[in-house]
């Protein structure tokens, strides 16, 4: 066998042993005679005799000539099939040294050609059928090779990624003919997927095994109406001792008998994966002949080959007497779910609502419903519980004065006691001098409740429930009444810290008001400080460093320093003169709003290069100067929270004067802001901050509202009154 040196071809030495033409040797010796005799005939001049070997000659040439060009094609074809084929093949020599190497293989391992030729067949494989080193390997193989047996087996094979695969080899002997292994094929056929899905599979099997024994479900696999397999969960749910005792019965005698006849657990001409029975209840029997409700869920499976059911049982016996409990609570629980959100609405409306008289009227009305009362009312004490009146009442059949009028001693008994009173009969109840009342007798209330309104450990009033005719009070509306008088104390409470809060907020926005001036008047004072006093000194500075310049002779160095130090003067003084604006813009207080908002867009657009568009609607009026600060600082805090959080390219400010007011916009595309923004971003990290702005919009009667959505940018707008003034210098 020869190699060409592009080692895309790999040719038979001798010619396959399945031809049928006679061998090179005869051939060319034949020819070989023919030619002999032709000479020596030639020479005794016997022409015709001459002429016959020639022609044998002939026919001798053609016979080789055709043997030659069926070896060749021979080889080609062999060839052919090597290229081409989708298996990985080696070819080695007798010591399983590879001389070939066809490209499926190239293209399976990853390596090159010049890697591999030359190389040991097992040098970058293991056997996995093999235990022995890779040396001691081939000499094993080459044994069975030697006898012209195909050997066959796994190894592990590694790739030029580091990758492993798993493929069968097939190992083919080539024998000269002198009968020594002068050559062998390597066929690999790759099962590393095979070998994994049948890993993967057992896994499976293991797990789903695993599941099913350990299911609280009985499970039970039916074939032939015998039961094949129970998981221990059906043994302990049918009471048996062991897996086999159950196994023994047939599938029927684990179901009662009036379930048995319309049960079927047949697989035939069903499909793999079909239900039999889904959600189906039955009753099961037990070994000591109890019975059990079950839920079944079947479908078909193979089971050993053949057609099977298995179903999964479930005890719902308490679930059955759940539901019975259920159905006699329901009346009860859809009650009590009315009576929640009645009170839920209330607590509603404690907090939505803060005139204490339309909560007074929803809580009564409520109480109506809840406890189907023909009356409610609330009595109000003073402060002195001298004097008591009606506030408000419903289910009322008649109208009724709201005069103040003295308690009477069983009233204020109650209030003492702080607990509730219940009258089941004014006409019979000593305390007749409740029937006394203004109202009460009016109405013909026969059964009352009388609940005490404590509000911070006073006695504010109470709160009347009654029937025209006599009424049990059950625990259910005791303490239904309980909570509402909780309720009417709270919305007391709540209306009287409301008319407390609106006199704190009344001091707060004056200490605001106050707080503000002081604020700017002080931002004033530094602004003129800075610029008279600390920008004049730089000034002078750096006009005695000018004069020293030209005094003194410096060198080169010299006057580098020199030049720094202006600049870095220069640079002190216009910082100064930025913040001495910054704390008071004189452009504000010369030439109104708009040309000092116009100056601030222009400033934010050179410090952070976003864009921004300033409009102004509406004319040129001077404004006061508090509104115009105000509007002014409001606009700045909005860029400065801009540039430092939105993250926006573009930004819109507007001015704009309508009859009814002013309103100032700022739009940005920015990120937005959170639905809850952190405390640290609400407050501006130092700076005004929401609820500055906020404050500052509320100083100068206007009001301040944001409409921000996240990754969809914030809209500020700040809406005032106009306060038209002339008073500027």
């Amino acid at each position: 066998m020869v190699k060409s040196s592009s080692s895309k071809e790999y040719l038979f030495s001798s010619p396959p042993k399945y031809t049928f033409l006679p061998s090179s040797f005869f051939l060319y010796g034949g020819l070989l005679l023919f030619l002999v005799l032709a000479a020596y005939l030639y020479f005794f001049s016997k022409p015709a005799v001459f002429i016959l070997l020639i022609g044998g000659c002939l026919v001798l040439s053609l016979l080789l000539a055709h043997r030659n060009q069926y070896i060749i094609s021979g080889k080609q074809q062999f060839n052919s099939f090597l290229e081409s084929s989708w298996n990985p093949i080696h070819i080695t020599d007798g010591n399983g040294v590879i001389l070939y190497v066809n490209p499926a293989f190239l293209q399976w391992s990853g390596l090159n050609r010049s890697s591999v030729l030359g190389q040991n067949i097992f040098d970058r494989m293991n056997l996995l059928s093999h235990t022995g080193k890779k040396e001691s390997s081939w000499s094993s193989i080459k044994a069975i090779l030697v006898s012209g047996t195909v050997w066959t087996g796994e190894a592990e094979f590694v790739r030029e990624d580091g990758r492993y695969a798993i493929a069968e080899i097939f190992l083919s002997p080539i024998m000269d003919s002198g009968g020594t292994l002068s050559e062998c094929i390597a066929l690999y056929n790759d099962v590393s997927e095979r070998k994994e899905l049948t890993r993967k599979m057992t896994d499976t099997q293991q797990q789903y095994r695993g599941i099913v024994e350990s299911s609280l479900d009985g499970i039970m696999v039916v074939q032939k109406e015998q039961l094949v397999y129970v998981n221990p969960s059906a043994v302990s749910m049918f009471g048996y001792a062991s897996v086999q005792e159950l196994q023994a019965l047939k599938f029927l005698a684990t179901v009662a008998p009036p379930s048995r006849a319309f049960l079927t657990m047949a697989p035939e001409g069903r499909a793999v994966g079909e239900e039999v029975l889904r959600s189906y209840e039955l009753r099961g029997l037990t070994k000591q002949g109890k019975i059990i409700d079950l839920e079944v869920n079947a479908h078909v499976i193979i089971w050993n080959d053949h057609p099977a059911v298995q179903a999964s049982f479930r005890t719902i016996t308490e679930r059955k007497m759940l539901e019975r409990e259920r159905k006699m609570l329901e009346r009860e629980q859809t009650l009590w779910i009315w009576e929640q959100e009645t009170l839920s609405d209330i607590d509603r409306k404690l907090i939505g609502v803060l005139e204490i008289n339309k909560i007074f009227t929803a809580i009564m009305q409520q109480t109506i419903n809840l406890t189907r009362a023909h009356f409610s009312g609330v009595l109000l004490f003073d402060e002195s519980c001298k004097h008591i009146q009606w506030s408000l009442m419903c289910g009322n059949t008649l109208q009724h004065s709201a005069e103040p009028f003295p308690p009477v001693d069983a009233l204020c008994d109650i209030l003492k006691s702080e607990e509730p009173f219940i009258v089941q009969n004014l006409s019979t109840e000593k305390r007749d001098s409740l029937a006394q009342l203004p109202l009460v007798g009016e109405e013909k209330l026969v059964s009352t409740m009388w609940l005490p309104l404590i509000v911070e450990g006073k006695h504010k009033g109470m709160l009347c429930v009654g029937y025209r005719q006599h009424h049990d009070f059950v625990g259910r509306e005791m303490r239904l009444l309980t909570s509402l008088a909780e309720k009417h104390s709270i919305a007391m409470l709540n209306a009287q810290l409301y008319n407390d809060l609106l006199q704190r907020e009344k001091e707060l926005e004056i200490l605001s008001d106050a707080h503000v001036r002081a604020q700017e008047d002080e931002r004033r004072r530094i602004a003129r400080e800075i610029h008279d006093g600390l920008g004049q000194m730089l000034t002078a500075i750096k006009f005695n460093l000018e004069i020293l310049e030209d005094v003194i002779a410096a060198g080169k160095d010299d006057h580098e320093r020199i030049d720094d130090m202006k600049n870095l003067l220069d640079g002190v003084m216009k910082e100064a003169r930025e913040i001495s604006y910054n704390l008071m813009p004189s452009v504000l207080e010369d030439f109104g709003l708009a040309p000092a908002l116009q100056l601030l867009s222009e400033q934010f657009s050179n410090h952070t290069h976003v864009k921004i568009q300033f409009q102004n609607h509406g004319g040129t009026n001077r404004f006061d100067p508090n509104l115009e600060l105000g509007l002014y600082r409001i606009a700045q805090e909005s860029l400065n929270n801009i540039s430092k959080h939105a993250e926006a390219t573009e930004v819109n400010l507007q001015i704009i004067h309508h009859h009814n007011g002013i309103r100032l916009v700022i739009e940005d595309n920015g990120k937005g802001m959170p639905a809850q923004p952190s405390p640290m971003r609400a407050t501006g990290k130092g700076g005004m901050g929401l609820p500055g702005m906020r404050e500052r919009a509320s100083s100068i009667g206007g009001e301040l509202t944001i409409d921000s959505t996240p990754n969809h940018g914030t809209l500020i707008t700040v809406e005032v009154p106009i306060i038209e003034s002339n008073t500027h210098e």
